[in-house]
């Protein structure tokens, strides 16, 4: 003899979905701005990185970053810390990409510009390094990191 167990109806869901059941939240109009900033670049640098989730990637980042935006807009740049979130993000979740770089700002610099195509300048922007050192770093002579191979 088998038996069932019927929850009470207020266990059970809803047959249907409820308005404002889930959780209120307003992001900060500086975090929002931010977003649209740069969601784009961090795209990039994504879909650079996998050709399926660079959203699902980016998603996530965005919100560990709003998570712990007070703190992140204490650092000294904020621009900078966010994308060394990003980039680790990223990192931990993708294969790094067969390139000859110097460091982990070359690399990311060299996905982003040559990979992504953004411009030298958006690529600064979105790592939060400045102008002049993106464009040393990537237009340094005899520096030719896509000659590893390219993804």
């Amino acid at each position: 003899m088998t038996t069932t167990i019927t929850p009470p109806p207020s266990f059970r869901p809803p047959p249907y979905p409820l308005p404002g059941t889930g959780p209120d939240i307003t992001l900060p109009a500086e975090f929002c701005a931010f977003h649209a900033i740069h969601r784009r670049g961090y795209l990039a640098y994504a879909d650079a990185h996998t050709p399926t989730r660079g959203d699902d990637l980016v998603r996530s980042a965005f919100g560990h970053l709003a998570v712990h935006w007070s703190t992140l807009l204490s650092s000294a740049n904020p621009t900078a810390t966010a994308w060394d979130h990003v980039a680790a993000h990223i990192a931990r979740r993708t294969p790094r990409l067969p390139l000859r770089t110097a460091s982990p700002l070359h690399y990311q610099l060299t996905v982003l510009h040559h990979l992504a195509n953004l411009s030298v300048t958006t690529a600064a922007d979105t790592t939060g390094c400045d102008h002049a050192t993106a464009r040393c770093l990537l237009r340094a002579p005899g520096n030719n990191p896509l000659s590893v191979g390219r993804r």
